[in-house]
């Protein structure tokens, strides 16, 4: 089976939505079941994990209604509050939606550099793991330090790292001070990495494929081909690219290996983590 571990829907307004500016506008419109199910089609995509927008429970469980009408949607990473008082509460009302896999906080967007480090939010990631939930780690590249920090404190938690950790892919800068972070971090075994969201970190109208090779072949080297996994995240992929250009810089990539990382890479590592049925 052929996984999209990561893409998004949402209902559009210019309120709940207000960082997609002028510069997306490709994206400024609703993308729903109907489109999803007609791109995923096209690509031979099997099934997708949808991935949180915003930072709302009514998401959530907006996300998994669709989901629960879909057979294209496989799991549901939702948003919780991970500091709520009543965390546990919650999760064990959640713990009854087969396809709810996991949660994702925007830790790039906090401007608190501590946030990662409060001891309420690594209390909220420690239930998590409890009731056996996934994380989704949103981060840019600068803050890996404090993430590898943060992660410390839950080792046993299966995470994910979203877009890997956003480098700066346009200028190639600070390439080594990535690099090292995500060996860090590749160093737990629980930690996993999704191969998206790449051309938004490169130069939108210009990207080529040599410039995701550097980054490509690093991740390979640290986290080996069982624990990559294939996102579009579409639709904001639009904004550098159509989702065939997404998925073939991978497939590139991957020309030179065997099957069985192909196969890893685009739908085994996802239905691992996740615990897909």
């Amino acid at each position: 089976m052929r996984i999209d571990a990561h893409h998004h829907l949402w209902q559009y307004n210019s309120i709940d939505y207000d960082w997609i500016d002028e510069s997306m506008s490709v994206i400024k419109k609703s993308f729903l079941i109907n489109e999803l199910k007609e791109v995923l089609d096209k690509n031979d995509i099997d099934g997708s994990i949808v991935v949180q927008a915003r930072q709302s429970i009514e998401e959530t469980n907006w996300l998994l209604e669709l989901a629960t009408e879909s057979d294209e949607i496989k799991g549901v990473v939702g948003w919780i509050d991970l500091k709520s008082e009543t965390l546990n509460d919650q999760l064990t009302q959640y713990i009854t939606h087969k396809k709810l896999v996991g949660f994702r906080h925007v830790l790039q967007g906090e401007t608190d550099p501590n946030f990662m480090l409060d001891e309420r939010f690594i209390s909220g990631l420690k239930l998590l793991e409890k009731f056996g939930f996934t994380y989704d780690l949103l981060i840019h590249a600068h803050q890996l330090p404090t993430a590898v920090e943060m992660l410390e404190k839950v080792p046993e938690l299966k995470v994910v790292i979203d877009h890997i950790a956003k480098p700066e892919i346009k200028t190639g800068q600070n390439f080594s001070r990535w690099q090292l972070g995500m060996e860090t971090l590749a160093n737990n075994p629980n930690i996993y990495c999704k191969v998206s969201g790449m051309v938004t970190e490169a130069d939108w109208d210009n990207w080529q494929y040599k410039d995701f090779v550097p980054y490509l072949d690093s991740l390979f080297q640290s986290f080996g081909s069982e624990r990559l996994m294939f996102g579009s995240d579409w639709p904001v992929c639009l904004i550098a690219g159509e989702y065939s250009e997404i998925k073939q810089i991978v497939y590139d990539y991957l020309s030179s290996k065997n099957k069985q990382t192909i196969d890893n890479i685009f739908g085994i590592n996802a239905a691992k983590f996740y615990q897909l049925n």
